[in-house]
């Protein structure tokens, strides 16, 4: 990974990081992997998590940002959660004038890549 600077409140940038990597293990069967990069482009630090795991839908790409939104509707109790999760980790990178992304195939995994400003 590259040595990367950047200005932030670390505790909420903490809160990015768990949620996405909780969710990577998650929804990633025993066996998948999970791939976690860091590297600077331009004037942006770019941090990628990459799973094998069940993906998502495109119709549902688009919605998993909002607040109480659940992309697995047949969740069993182990997977379980608010809906919040990925809301929190989009308005945390939005104050930190950031961005983030996602790129998903069904049964082929899941890609969020979050882009802050370096100092």
């Amino acid at each position: 990974m590259d040595e990367v600077s950047i200005s932030a409140d670390a505790d909420l940038l903490d809160q990015v990081w768990l949620n996405l990597l909780h969710n990577s293990i998650k929804f990633t069967p025993d066996g998948g992997s999970i791939k976690v990069e860091l590297c600077e482009r331009a004037d942006k630090a770019e941090f990628t998590i990459a799973d094998t795991g069940i993906g998502i839908a495109p119709e549902d790409q688009v919605h998993i940002f909002e607040r109480f939104y659940k992309a697995d509707k047949s969740r069993t109790r182990s997977k379980e959660g608010s809906g919040l999760g990925l809301s929190i980790v989009k308005k945390i990178i939005e104050l930190h004038t950031g961005s983030i992304d996602v790129h998903s195939k069904l049964g082929q995994g899941t890609t969020f890549i979050v882009c802050l400003p370096v100092k």
